[in-house]
């Protein structure tokens, strides 16, 4: 998959069946559907700046490589 013309949104579909019509993302979120639960632990991201080799930002998202083998990201 991608964003550009041959495999981007309009062609999801044909490899990812679920993908078509209503079920694409952005994903609109109801907050009069939305329930609290209280059993779920905060959620954290962290990684060794170190480890990162590459950053890739091509207009459209931001790719960033990293050399995990330290299991420190």
């Amino acid at each position: 998959w991608g964003y550009d013309s041959d495999n981007g949104p309009d062609q999801w579909h044909k490899n990812y069946p679920f993908a078509k019509g209503r079920h694409q993302s952005p994903i609109e979120i109801n907050n009069k559907e939305v329930h609290y639960d209280s059993s779920l632990l905060p959620w954290f991201a962290s990684y060794d700046p170190g480890a990162a080799k590459t950053i890739l930002n091509d207009g459209k998202t931001c790719r960033v490589v990293f050399d995990d083998s330290f299991d420190r990201s």
